[in-house]
């Protein structure tokens, strides 16, 4: 198969045009932000980090409690249920991995996710969520050991890998892929994939998210800044 971009990936404009953040929309909450991914809205806030209500054994640095909820409407299945902690779990492992967790010992962080609106897949709605939280710890100023970023890619029958893929092509593809990045080096924090695929288009789908990754984080820079001057 040959490797193919998306064409949002032409310019950066065009990628640019597929992105949209608020940062701080909710006053009251310590971060908060609303992001958008092509056909994909979330809304994140952060409260916190607050001393622990209860005091539990042998906990002397953060605990991160974090509660997504999809949007109105889906089904409430023990399928959907599930599907809906493991994103929890993964979101989790992210925060403990990036924040610098041993700044407030016997403290508690609580996070919580929306799902707004998903027309997309699996693929975009995972990279949203990711990218919404991210956002929202740097909007509540958590001490980080750096940013993150997620790509989606996925594998369209006819089309190849595309990134930030539309969702037409990405409701007609065969496996996605999720990738998060870290700031500093751009190295993979995390990964998440579906379907059937070998590692060539594995090592592909990575050589095309990187960039993608980096201009991700440009946009955040931007964002940031906005919400300085």
């Amino acid at each position: 198969m040959t490797e193919t971009i998306s064409q949002t990936n032409e310019n950066d404009t065009s990628i640019f045009s597929c992105l949209h953040c608020k940062l701080s929309p909710i006053s009251k909450a310590t971060g908060s932000a609303t992001f958008t991914l092509n056909d994909s809205l979330c809304t994140c806030l952060i409260n916190g980090p607050g001393e622990l209500r209860q005091q539990q054994d042998a906990i002397n640095r953060l605990q991160v409690d974090i509660t997504f909820q999809a949007r109105p409407g889906n089904n409430n299945t023990n399928s959907t249920s599930t599907k809906d902690k493991l994103i929890e779990q993964w979101l989790e492992t992210l925060v403990r991995s990036t924040v610098l967790m041993e700044y407030y010992p016997r403290s508690q962080i609580n996070i919580v996710m929306y799902e707004e609106q998903n027309l997309s897949g699996e693929a975009t709605i995972l990279a949203c969520l990711c990218n919404t939280l991210c956002l929202t710890m740097l909007d509540a100023n958590l001490p980080m050991k750096y940013a993150f970023a997620a790509v989606p890619i996925v594998q369209h029958p006819t089309k190849g890998l595309l990134s930030l893929p539309k969702t037409k092509d990405e409701l007609a593809s065969t496996s996605y892929f999720v990738f998060v990045f870290e700031i500093t080096l751009n190295d993979i924090l995390a990964t998440h994939a579906s379907g059937d695929f070998d590692m060539k288009i594995l090592e592909q789908a990575i050589s095309i998210a990187q960039p993608i990754a980096r201009q991700i984080f440009q946009f955040y820079r931007q964002e940031l800044e906005k919400r300085l001057t």
